[in-house]
């Protein structure tokens, strides 16, 4: 025997029965949640620190003295060549001993191997191998 119209309707509604408990339980275990409970605590501090700090006295202590940046607190910003200025004392510039050294033997290399390939190019030519 098929399946029926009425069959079909109360597998439709114990369907839509077994989405409803599911979702009331998801419900009940986010509400009762330590993780959503902490993170809802925390954002509420974050938000009074935040309105405590709009609502400061004009002319008080915090407002005479800027707190100090990082960069002037441990001996002042670096700027590099290129002009960037580095506030950040925590990630120094490093180079390495013969970091130029290996800068220019590199170029130096790549200009010997442009001039080895234009002479092949060359010798090809005149060889008669290769017609422009």
């Amino acid at each position: 025997m098929g399946v029926s119209q009425l069959d079909i309707i109360r597998n439709q509604a114990e369907a839509a029965a077994r989405n409803a408990a599911a979702g009331a339980q998801s419900h009940l275990r986010r509400d009762t949640s330590l993780v959503n409970e902490a993170s809802r605590l925390a954002g509420k501090a974050v938000r009074e620190g935040e309105d405590a700090w709009k609502k400061r006295r004009p002319g008080s202590v915090w407002q005479q003295q800027p707190p100090p940046s990082s960069a002037t607190q441990y001996g002042g910003t670096q700027t590099a060549e290129d002009g960037y200025v580095r506030r950040s004392p925590v990630q120094p510039v490093r180079e390495a001993e013969n970091y130029r050294r290996t800068l220019v033997w590199r170029g130096v290399r790549i200009v010997l191997l442009i001039l080895a390939a234009l002479l092949v190019l060359e010798l090809l030519k005149k060889a008669g191998l290769l017609s422009w």
